[in-house]
């Protein structure tokens, strides 16, 4: 049997004009985007000290031709690509945003309030997270890539048709969590969906693009590349010399500690056509490559593991490593 508050109810909808309203979440949000990145690509970043933010904003590709295709997580330019954890894109929940609820043809206000969750709670609205992103949950050691982008503006502009008296008691709200930003989702009136994205207005205020590593270990400080930088012709800069002959042993050594081998300079660039005194490894720029690589002098040919290689030119050290 129906409460007398349930046949109010009733009364009150039968009485009710059928009107359209509008529904808006405005303020501050943004995008965030987080994916898991392989260690063996993130130590070839390490390596080469790449500024994570500079490489995912480099539309044209022209900074970074060193980095190979399997370390390639993303097309520069699109950050957003790597996101396999968590995306999303909205309103922050939080009081910084608001939604409202207006008459749509004489814009009359209905209903305000921000979009705190506990406020939202207390105005009988229900709530669900949606999508669930916590990095406490990882691994230690996991690689992530995290990515943001702060907004001002209008995140969700829809309209739909009221059939009773406004109740924001019959109003759901999603949302995403990502790893403690809370971005709206989606919203729902009296169990139906209200689409709203297309009314997305907003002014970007901010941008961070990081790796992350789960555990607490320090993430290494990049470094920015000069727009004109050209790997062929700016080799001395690097810190890990390569090896000549028998001093492979001290690879190791030099690529775990370059501030102790700064004074083993490299040989000049010799030609193809100058053999080396000794086999080894060295440093060579390949037909089919312009950028700096190693390979292995075995007294007759150049290789790289097996397999033959054509060597423009090498170099090694200039004095053993000791």
């Amino acid at each position: 049997m129906a409460t007398k508050h349930e046949k109010q109810e009733l009364i009150d909808a039968l009485k009710f004009t059928p009107v359209e309203v509008r529904i808006m979440l405005s303020g501050y949000g943004g995008e965030c985007y987080i994916g898991s990145v392989p260690r063996e690509t993130y130590e070839f970043f390490k390596s080469k000290k790449i500024d994570v933010e500079q490489y995912v904003n480099d539309w044209d590709g022209e900074l970074f031709p060193d980095v190979p295709e399997e370390h390639r997580f993303v097309t520069g330019g699109s950050p957003c690509e790597c996101d396999n954890l968590f995306h999303q894109s909205g309103a922050t929940m939080d009081d910084s945003s608001r939604i409202t609820v207006t008459y749509d043809e004489t814009g009359e206000d209905i209903f305000e309030t921000n979009l705190s969750v506990g406020n939202l709670l207390d105005q009988g609205i229900e709530v669900e997270c949606s999508e669930d992103f916590e990095s406490a949950d990882l691994e230690p050691g996991s690689v992530i890539f995290w990515g943001g982008q702060g907004e001002k503006g209008c995140f969700f502009d829809g309209t739909f048709t009221l059939r009773a008296p406004f109740d924001p008691a019959r109003l759901r709200i999603r949302y995403g969590n990502g790893d403690d930003w809370y971005l709206c989702s989606g919203v729902e009136y009296d169990g139906e969906e209200i689409e709203g994205f297309d009314g997305y207005s907003t002014t970007g205020k901010w941008g961070e693009h990081k790796f992350w590593i789960a555990g607490g270990e320090e993430v290494y400080a990049g470094e920015e590349r000069d727009e004109d930088w050209e790997p062929a012709t700016e080799l001395d800069e690097i810190d890990v010399p390569v090896l000549e002959g028998e001093e492979m042993w001290a690879s190791e050594a030099i690529d775990s500690q370059p501030e102790m081998w700064k004074g083993i300079e490299l040989t000049p660039w010799w030609p193809a056509s100058q053999d080396p005194v000794r086999t080894g490894e060295y440093q060579v720029i390949l037909s089919t490559w312009p950028f700096p690589l190693r390979a292995q002098w075995d007294g007759v040919l150049w290789k790289q593991g097996d397999q033959p290689v054509i060597v423009n030119q090498w170099r090694g050290l200039s004095q053993p490593a000791e």
